[in-house]
This record gives C-alpha cells, structure tokens and sequence, in this order.
C-alpha cells in the first residue's frame, strides 16, 4: 500500500483534525463521554465528501431512532430482566433485517437504530431513572462528531464524488471494449468469463459509489439520472457478449463464419479500439450494414443462417450499448445535464430495475445477531458481571456491521483482533502517556502519531479494516473525558467485556450461519430458476420486464462473491439468456398461426414445470418440444420467433448437435 499518496495523507489529516475539534467541543461542552465525538468522526469519515455527508445524515437519523427506542423500552421492562433482553434483541433483529434488504446508503439507517438501542439501553439497567439523560448525552455525543466529520470534510479541500465516479466509468469501458474485442476475434481464443465477472462487479460498486452523488454538492443534478440509466446497460453487456461468444462457437463448428461476416466484426473490433474512440459515424455505418445483412428471408434458412442472424442481431445490439455509455460516460465527465446524442438501446422498456430481496438470507443472518444478544446477555445476568452490558453492546454492534457478509465469521475474528490491538494502545495511552498530559493541546500532539497512522490505514479498503477498529476502540477504550482517572481494573474488565462480546458473535455466526458464497451463489441461482418459470408464464409487458429486472440485479450481487467460487459465473449468463429468449418467444407469440402458439403454449409450460421442479438439466422432451415449434415456425417465416427459439435451444442445450433446418420429420417426433 502506498501510505505517502498525497490524498491518502489529506484524507488522515482531515479526519484528525475534524477529531480533535470534535473531543474539545465535547470538552467544552462538558459532555458525559466525548471520546463517543472523537469515535464517531472516525467512524463516519469517508474520503469522499458526498459519502460522508449521506453517512452522517443516516446515521444521525439512525441514532436518534435508536435512543427513542432505548427510552421507551428500558424503563418499562427493567424490572423483567428477560423481556427487556427480547425486546432490545427483537428491536436489533428488526432494524438489521430492513438494514439487510435496504441495499441503499438508506441501510445506514436501521443498522444504527438496531445498534445505538444496545449502546444507549444496557449501560442503563442498572439505572433507569437515568435512561433519558444518558440517551440525550449518547445523542449529543455522536451528533457533535457527525456534524464535525460533515464540517471538514466539506469545506477543507473537498473531494467531489463525480469525478471519481468518472473515472471508474471510463476504466470501466476500456477494461469493456477489450472484452468485446476479445469476444470477435476470430483466432478462436477461449472466453475469458472471469473478465466478464470483472466487469459485473465492477458495474456495481461503480452504483453502489454514485449513490452518494445526491449528497454531493458539486454533483451535476442529472448525475444520478444518467447513472441509472448507465448501470443497467453495463450489466447488459455481459448476456450480449455471452451470446456473441456462443454463436461464433456455432459458426466455427460449421465450418467457421463467410469471409463478409469475417470483415463486419473486424470492423466492428475496429470501432471498439480506443483509438476510434467509438465513432459515432462509423458506429452508424455499421448498424446499417449489418441491417443489411440481416433482411434475408428465413422461411428457406438453415441452422447456419439462424446463426448468423442470430450473430448479427446481437452484434448491433453490442454496438449500440457500447455507443450509449459513451454517450451516457460523457455527459457525466462533462457534468452535462443534456445527452450528445439520443440513446440507441432501449433496456428501460425491457429490464425494471427491481431489487432481489433476499429474505431467507437476510433471517438467518438475523437469528445468529439476535442468538448471539441473548447468549451473552444470559451470561450477563447469570454472573452478574458489572461489565456485562459493555459485552452485550459490543454483541450487537459485530453483529451488524457483518451480517451482510456470506461468511461474516472471519471477518469477525479479524475485527476482535485489531480490537485487542485497539485495547493495549489504549492501555499504553491511559498509564504512560496521558498522566503526563495536561491540556487540550498537549493531547492533541501526543495523540496526532497514532491517530494519523490510523487515518492512513483507513483509506484502502485492504487496510481498512485494520484502522476501523484501531480508530474507534482507541478512543472508546481510554474513555478521554474530564476529569481523566487511570482505573487498571476498570479498564482491563472493560476490555475483556469488549472482546467476550465480539467472541459471542464469531460463536453465533458459526453455529448458525452456513458458510460461503457457494451457499448464496446457489439460493440466487434456485431463485433465478423460479424466474425464468414465471417469465414462462407471463401475459403484460410489465411483467416481462420485472421478471428480467430481477434476473439483472441477482447477476450484480453474484459477481462480487464469485470470487470466492473460483471466480466462475455459475451459469448467470446462460439463465439471462433463456430469459430472455423466452421473452421474446412470448412477444412474437401474437403474430403465430393457431398451430404455432399452441405448440409455443405448450413449450413454454413444459419450460415452467421444469423450472419449478429443480436444478435438473434440461430433459430430451423440452428439446424435442423446441424442434416441434422450429419446424413450424420456420414455415412461416417469422424472423423474431425463429431466432429466440435457436438462442434458446443455444442457451439450454449448448452441447447439442447442429439442427438440419428446415427439420426433418424424424428430428422433432
């Protein structure tokens, strides 16, 4: 990691700075606890100025609802020890679970109100009377920190998310147009889906980013219009290429492609080559040439010449993505709210952008918080150890941050270390150093060295989360308030309850929660299935596009945990592409004969049971069901239906023979 990069450097400055001031405002507002102001600059700082203002505006939103609740629970149920522990773990478990399906900044939210209801509620068992005044200081604290955090980071040399934004784009496109250009090479390389991944994830942190160009201040107002629109079209590079990929397979086993097709994608590598820049004229030339190409009657087409259309349908349609997000691209770059050119490939009236709940998933993770709360609060009140409420804050609060994660359980264990890392420098801070200090800028000097390494460590997600819990248990463990005392036993007890309570988590989350991507690759993979069976089933375009949306986004959450499955993309592509081709079989179905849509409606039924019943390859029958509807409307010409029923016998049985076409009668009995 290069720590001496020049925004790496501001970035840690920053943050100590907005730390300091934010421990002398608490100081000088005699706040209870104002190392919770130094802590919670930490923990909403981001290098990003609109990422810091969208994380301190929901988590002040989060901290306040989370103290409401800790107001209204504890006094009501103290004196009944175990509803009060069900009551704040249910609370948690809810907030957590609307936090896991949110997939927003938004999410910040309810993970803080889960949580702040734990750090405001058990310290005050003990004393209830006091639940009020301690949720206003916990309030204060934390909202002196927030506002100090969004205060620098915003008007000392701000950096601007857009132009980040930007520049992912743009190394998106180029790492984009060498995968198209790979894609048309003729020389037969094998595809590189692990580049294909690449860019999927890619694609979605590049969204999850531009969710914070709303709190952005110098944000382009159309900015976050342009992304939604920029997204979906990355996204739908992938099944295009897929499918380019496959019909260029085809061609090659039979024999290879014609020498005119063999110049029309050389052309088109050409126009992907960032030397063109994607001309918009030459970009246009080839559309109509490839429109040319694509007019030949089909009713005496053979399977190659369904392959070739097939080939040329999707490469216009490459061309046109990739002219859209340039398009799209510059007007960002620009900060331009009005497009150059009108965009050419029109996903909204195909793909809804709808969100993939995961509510299984998101239970499971639940059950293991709220499981883990309950144990270490059943500790709590059997030992009745005075530092148990600390544990069980500590409980909650691991809980939530990794709930999200497939397999949280080291990333656990990673955090309770550097905690135990965080606990001896504080240790070192409270016993050696801080005796000798004896003043607001006396402290700030001496704890400027560690502080600032820990801003450093901060800025690479790598490292990040090493400096996270450095940061934040620090400060939280030398507890730096007025009048400052060394209490050896206090201190040692605070930190075993810190540390005993992270070890809850890591023990819930292993018992409970299965293990790996693979387990939530496989749920996306059963869900897409139940998709595709619905897409057979459709009757309104807006279903249609739903059913797709869907697909979509489980191919942005697959591509980040890939990775860890040997970065294979277990048969995403291939759904999107059935979906697809069934939705196009579903559209053409209305200008079939009454013979063709009854051999379609019985295709398709068969395609839905099929897909409800499991993860079965597809059966013989299916296939003969599509040579049936092939036959007949291959007789009748129908260009759209005729190519979405090759794609989707391409797309469910890749490995079949090539088709004599038009078909012999023995080939679909």
């Amino acid at each position: 990691m290069r720590l001496f990069v020049a925004p790496h450097w501001l970035f840690s400055i920053k943050t100590f700075a907005a730390g300091m001031l934010a421990l002398s405002i608490g100081f000088w507002l005699d706040l209870p606890k104002p190392y919770w102001a130094l802590a919670t600059v930490y923990i909403a700082s981001q290098p990003l100025s609109g990422a810091t203002r969208s994380k301190a505006v929901f988590r002040a939103i989060g901290t306040l609802v989370g103290s409401a609740a800790a107001v209204a629970l504890v006094p009501n149920l103290v004196n009944a020890p175990p509803l009060l522990v069900a009551a704040i773990s249910l609370w948690s478990g809810l907030c957590l679970y609307l936090s896991l399906l949110d997939r927003t900044p938004r999410s910040y939210v309810f993970m803080l109100a889960g949580y702040t209801t734990a750090i405001v509620g058990f310290p005050a068992v003990g004393a209830p009377d006091t639940i009020f005044d301690l949720a206003l200081a916990r309030t204060e604290e934390i909202l002196v920190g927030i506002a100090c955090a969004a205060l620098v980071s915003n008007l000392v040399f701000p950096r601007a998310v857009g132009p980040v934004v930007a520049e992912r784009i743009e190394a998106w496109l180029r790492h984009a147009e060498a995968s198209s250009r790979d894609a048309l090479d003729l020389a037969g390389r094998p595809t590189d889906e692990a580049h294909w991944l690449r860019l999927a994830a890619d694609a979605t942190e590049i969204e999850n980013m531009a969710a914070h160009l709303a709190f952005d201040m110098m944000a382009a107002p159309r900015a976050v219009s342009h992304i939604q629109r920029l997204v979906p079209r990355m996204l739908m590079l992938l099944p295009v290429l897929s499918a380019i990929s496959d019909r260029l397979g085809e061609l090659a086993s039979l024999g290879g492609v014609s020498p005119d097709i063999g110049t029309l994608l050389q052309r088109a590598s050409d126009w992907l080559n960032p030397e063109h820049a994607g001309d918009p004229a030459e970009g246009a030339r080839l559309r109509r040439d490839i429109d040319a190409r694509a007019l030949a009657p089909l009713n005496t087409a053979s399977w190659r010449d369904l392959m070739e259309m097939g080939l040329f349908v999707r490469l216009r349609e490459l061309l046109e993505l990739h002219a859209d997000c340039r398009v799209l691209a510059a007007a960002l770059a620009m900060d331009s709210g009005s497009l150059s050119a009108p965009l050419l490939f029109q996903i909204e009236a195909r793909v809804e952008r709808t969100r993939h709940d995961d509510h299984g998933a998101a239970l499971i993770s639940v059950f293991a918080t709220v499981a883990a709360i309950v144990a270490c609060c059943a500790f709590w009140i059997v030992s009745a150890w005075p530092e148990g409420a600390t544990a069980a804050t500590m409980t909650a609060i691991t809980g939530g941050l990794f709930a999200a994660q497939d397999d949280p359980a080291p990333s656990v264990k990673n955090f309770t270390k550097w905690t135990a890392a965080a606990i001896v420098i504080a240790g070192l801070y409270v016993f050696l150093v801080l005796p000798n200090v004896h003043g607001v800028e006396t402290l700030v000097l001496a704890l400027a060295p560690t502080y600032l390494c820990f801003g450093l460590l901060m800025t690479s997600p790598t490292t990040a989360q090493i400096g996270v819990p450095l940061a934040l248990f620090t400060s939280t463990s030398m507890a730096l308030q007025q009048p400052f005392s060394a209490d050896a036993e206090g201190f040692i007890n605070s930190g075993l309850a810190t540390v005993l309570g992270m070890g809850f988590t890591v023990a819930a989350t292993a018992l409970i929660r299965p293990a790996g991507a693979l387990w939530r690759a496989n749920r996306f993979m059963r869900a897409n299935e139940l998709a595709l069976a619905e897409a057979a089933e459709v009757h309104s375009p807006n279903d249609e596009a739903r059913v797709m949306g869907l697909m979509f986004d489980r191919l942005a959450l697959l591509a980040p945990i890939a990775h860890a499955i040997d970065h294979q993309m277990p048969d995403a592509l291939r759904q999107l592409r059935v979906g697809f081709n069934i939705l196009e079989a579903h559209r053409a179905r209305g200008r079939m004969s009454p013979s063709a849509r009854r051999k379609l409606d019985a295709l398709l039924m068969r395609l839905a049971r099929h897909y409800r019943q499991g993860a079965a390859p597809p059966t013989e029958k299916i296939l003969r069901a599509i040579h049936r509807v092939l036959r007949i409307v291959g007789a009748e010409g129908d260009a759209p239906a005729l190519l979405a029923l090759a794609g989707l016998r391409r797309a469910l049985f890749p490995d079949a023979p090539p088709l004599v076409f038009p078909l012999r009668a023995e080939v679909v009995a």
